[in-house]
């Protein structure tokens, strides 16, 4: 793809080591979590020729890339999600949701929320590997045996370390800006979009593509992956170039 400028929207939690587990090179993988997002991208894409971003949202950093792509039409001329959460006002999602306590929380105690968020940092900084077995007991099978490979685990604990160590107040920020309803930035993304989800994803059910598809203007292509959980699409996903 060396005409597009591929623009990594990460998870949360999360963090830029996401990234690495797309494969690919000459990414832009800002911290989401460190800066304001629209500021960030505008900065980073300020040399980039109109219509070259291709941007690339994982799970909860699907939202952020498409608020980009609803703010910078001009720039952005492809968005691919990946495993991507969608406005939980689009269906009943939260009950197929693994990270559901986090936001029912963010919804009606985001005090606790902040509280909860304090502890497990410190289990972090502590413990991480405990913190990775613990986020992923009740994943498939399939799941379970990637988050045990070593480059998996070093990218995820990357993450966690980002989210709840290092940015533990732009965490729960961000948690709270995806329970609230951000689903008008659907309707203004003109560019055509592209989604992957692992068939076994239970944290962020395919059903969540299925209505982005029907809520974006111009629909989607969903690309639907047989046995593969929530980081199993992000291994799996190939990022098409913008046509």
């Amino acid at each position: 793809m060396p005409n597009d400028v591929i623009y990594f929207c990460h998870g949360v939690p999360g963090g830029p080591s996401d990234a690495l587990l797309l494969g690919l090179e000459n990414v832009i993988a800002p911290n989401l979590l460190a800066a304001a997002p629209l500021a960030q991208f505008d900065i980073d894409t300020a040399d980039a020729p109109d219509g070259s971003v291709h941007l690339v949202g994982f799970s909860i950093g699907a939202m952020v890339a498409l608020r980009l792509a609803a703010s910078r039409p001009d720039k952005v001329g492809k968005v691919t999600l990946i495993s991507p959460a969608a406005p939980l006002n689009l269906g009943d999602f939260l009950p197929a949701m693994a990270g559901k306590p986090v936001f029912r929380m963010a919804k009606r105690l985001p005090s606790l929320l902040r509280f909860v968020t304090g502890l497990q940092g410190l289990v972090v900084k502590i413990a991480p590997d405990f913190m990775l077995d613990r986020l992923f007991a009740k994943a498939e099978p399939h799941e379970r045996r990637l988050v045990s490979e070593p480059e998996v685990r070093k990218a995820l604990r990357a993450g966690l370390r980002n989210s709840m160590v290092n940015h533990p107040t732009a965490y729960v920020q961000a948690i709270s800006a995806y329970v609230g309803d951000w689903s008008g930035a659907l309707q203004m993304v003109t560019c055509p979009v592209e989604i992957w989800h692992g068939e076994a994803d239970s944290w962020a059910p395919v059903a969540m593509s299925e209505a982005l598809v029907q809520n974006l203007p111009k629909g989607a292509q969903l690309h639907r992956i047989a046995g593969a959980g929530h980081y199993g699409a992000l291994k799996a996903a190939r990022i098409t170039p913008i046509t």
